[in-house]
């Protein structure tokens, strides 16, 4: 079994616990505060919690760490694992910039641990069918990928870091991250910016809104993410077909469908997929990687093109008026 450390008691930290893991187990819990990491080792019956994240990372008998904690911390935190010989499983985005993301493969490199960057999506059924329709060419050759995902937070959660440039946030990096790593999920190719737009704040300057125009290999696509207005969805659209996917972006454990229309007979089919736990999933299959050695995917290539992906959107941007 695997011996898995989590640094921070963030909400999203709780999806891993409460059922048991077929190849891992949750064997610690870090804070900042040393009560939080106790209440949270009690509720969910964990053998150690520590009062600091160093703790954590310096216990000999972890073999590897999740880090959800806001993303200007990550770098710090893979490297001072990554030095103390600790497999990194980090929260999307894995870094601010494509400099932190090379310091954090040349500390993984040198010290021979594997690191994988969190996109739980990856883990659900109902994508991993998508990726097998695609692959199958039921809707022939793909032409455009339409990539939506917006969360309407941005008038409730002032406080929360996703809205505070100073700690990484942005819905570009928080959303966007997203579409960028779904073009490359699909297609399996880099994505290239062609045109973006960027809505921002008029209190902080943070991206409360973002839509890019792309291309993954020859598939044109549009990747929109927002903090403004609700929407979970995105459309596939083939030379013979077409697939439609609302609702299943995130973690939540509901019911999915997927909608697929060939144009041959106008044909209409619908799979419905039951709830599901994709972070459980993804930890495992992390798990295998460190037992089996195998390099995970989304890694390293996969976080490089995604970064690349942030960083030119927001370099070429045009600015719409501002809100807030």
């Amino acid at each position: 079994m695997i011996r898995v450390g989590i640094l921070g008691t963030a909400r999203i930290a709780r999806a891993f616990l409460g059922t048991p893991l077929r190849n891992a187990e949750i064997v610690a819990i870090a804070s900042r505060e040393e009560a939080r990491a106790d209440s949270f080792a009690k509720e969910f019956n964990l053998p150690k919690s520590y009062g600091s994240y160093k703790e954590l990372i310096d216990d000999p008998s972890i073999d590897a760490v999740y880090i959800p904690l806001p993303q200007h911390l990550h770098c710090e935190f893979v490297l001072k694992a990554a030095h103390a010989g600790k497999h990194v499983l980090v929260e999307k985005p894995a870094a601010l910039s494509m400099q932190e993301l090379e310091e954090m493969e040349s500390a993984c490199t040198k010290h021979h641990v594997l690191y994988m960057e969190a996109f739980m999506y990856r883990f659900k059924q109902i994508h991993l069918r998508v990726k097998e329709l695609v692959d199958s060419g039921v809707i022939g050759e793909i032409r455009h990928v339409d990539f939506n995902w917006s969360i309407n937070i941005g008038k409730l959660l002032r406080s929360d870091f996703r809205l505070d440039p100073e700690r990484g946030g942005g819905a570009l990096y928080d959303l966007g991250v997203y579409g960028a790593d779904f073009l490359q999920f699909l297609v399996g190719t880099p994505v290239e910016i062609l045109s973006s737009f960027i809505q921002k704040s008029n209190t902080n300057g943070v991206d409360l809104f973002s839509h890019t125009f792309c291309k993954a290999g020859g598939v044109l696509s549009t990747v929109m993410c927002g903090f403004t207005l609700d929407a979970n969805h995105y459309s596939i659209g083939g030379e013979t077909g077409s697939i439609y996917v609302p609702g299943s972006l995130s973690g939540r454990q509901v019911t999915n469908k997927l909608f697929m229309h060939l144009l041959v007979d106008d044909e209409r089919k619908e799979e419905v997929f039951a709830p599901e736990n994709p972070y459980m999933k993804e930890l495992e299959y992390f798990a295998d990687c460190i037992s089996q050695k195998k390099t995970p995917v989304p890694g390293f290539i996969e976080s490089r093109s995604v970064m690349k992906f942030l960083e030119d959107a927001r370099a070429n941007a045009k600015e719409l008026s501002a809100r807030m």
